[in-house]
């Protein structure tokens, strides 16, 4: 029987390469051979220190920013072929019993999140990757002019587009903490002409990411008083908005102390929720993410001398349209792998990938390469 090598997720700090069955393309999917994989500051690096919630993805291989080669394709697939050059994302296995699925409509599976990668099926941290299924719905070719590397930064540039239209109309736009989503965010949204973006972060080379990407103003989050600092910029008033893309529970208690009165709050961690439980939404206004909604949330603060209102919800956007400002993006030269990775290692060396990974002061995006 085939085998391949896959770096396989045990639990905190405990990765391991082992030897596992290749797959094989169902009717509907691909075999994709992986050329490089990134390793995800919100998804894999909280794995990666902490035991995952319900223990879910032990035994399986992590990685979902990847990129590569399709190199087995299904009978029923019909926009793509062998050789194509492909990023996708999500990638899980549909549920097969839902209204949609039962259209073979996967894209819009009403249960795709019981059936994601690194939860329940392997992910990219391996020599092949199967995907359940593809279509043009859910994954674009990459462009003969860019590398596997550009690539992988797709999803999290697409998040930054997605984060930039809904702060657009702002005079004064702070983005706490400079990962890939942050710095994509700086560039697209001077792009869209906001007039002063602030960014925040405390690491030395990505505060010199953030100024190459366009950043008005950036402030260092270990050395300067980033409230004090914003509230000076903007005489009193507070940001028209402010993203996190900080993990750090400083970062929401400083979002909440420098916005002005109505101004809107966007986050990309799910921490904030754990900090005051009251602003989840009542289960039957919450109905799980569809697989094209963006991995944001909003929350809308509204203050005056007698009261502080809060309103929270999702933030969507359309996966594609994003994936294809994001390559915009990399075209254009402001956001590149040449810039933004930081680190390339070889599979055998997973583990060091997550440590270097896991200090903001050594990298900024680092990439597995089987």
């Amino acid at each position: 029987m085939d085998k391949m090598k896959a770096a396989i997720y045990y639990g905190p700090g405990d990765i391991r390469l082992k030897e596992i069955e290749l797959p094989h393309a169902n009717p509907e999917g691909v075999v994709l051979k992986v050329r490089a994989c990134g390793v995800c500051n919100i998804v894999d690096i909280p794995a990666w220190k902490n035991w995952p919630e319900g223990g879910q993805g032990i035994g399986l291989a992590r990685g979902h920013e990847f990129s590569g080669e399709i190199v087995e394709i299904g009978s029923q697939v019909t926009d793509f072929k062998v050789g194509d050059r492909i990023f996708s994302e999500p990638v899980y296995r549909p549920c097969y019993r839902c209204e949609a699925c039962r259209q073979k409509d996967y894209w819009r599976c009403l249960h795709w999140g019981e059936g994601e990668v690194a939860r329940t099926i392997n992910g990219a941290f391996a020599e092949y990757l199967a995907i359940p299924f593809l279509t043009r719905m859910n994954a674009i070719k990459l462009p003969d002019t860019m590398s596997y590397h550009d690539l992988i930064l797709i999803d999290h540039l697409g998040l930054g587009a997605a984060l930039a239209r809904r702060a657009e109309g702002g005079k004064v736009v702070v983005v706490l903490g400079q990962d890939l989503t942050g710095i994509a965010t700086v560039a697209l949204l001077k792009k869209r002409g906001v007039m002063k973006v602030i960014a925040t972060d405390i690491s030395k080379i990505r505060q010199k990411a953030s100024e190459e990407a366009g950043a008005d103003l950036v402030i260092d989050a270990i050395d300067q008083d980033v409230v004090r600092t914003v509230m000076k910029e903007t005489e009193g008033i507070g940001a028209d908005s402010v993203i996190i893309c900080d993990d750090r529970p400083t970062a929401t208690f400083q979002a909440m102390n420098m916005i002005r009165h109505m101004g809107k709050i966007w986050t990309t961690r799910p921490e904030f929720l754990r900090l005051n439980p009251a602003l989840l939404p009542a289960p039957s206004a919450s109905p799980a993410l569809p697989p094209e909604a963006g991995a944001y949330m909003e929350l809308s603060i509204s203050l005056s001398p007698h009261l502080a209102s809060m309103q929270f919800g999702f933030g969507y956007g359309q996966r594609l349209s994003r994936y294809q400002e994001a390559l915009e993006l990399l075209q254009s030269g402001k956001c590149t792998a040449s810039k933004l990775i930081t680190h390339v290692f070889p599979l055998e060396k997973i583990k060091e990938a997550f440590e270097t990974a896991v200090d903001p002061h050594k990298s900024i995006r680092v990439l597995v390469e089987p």
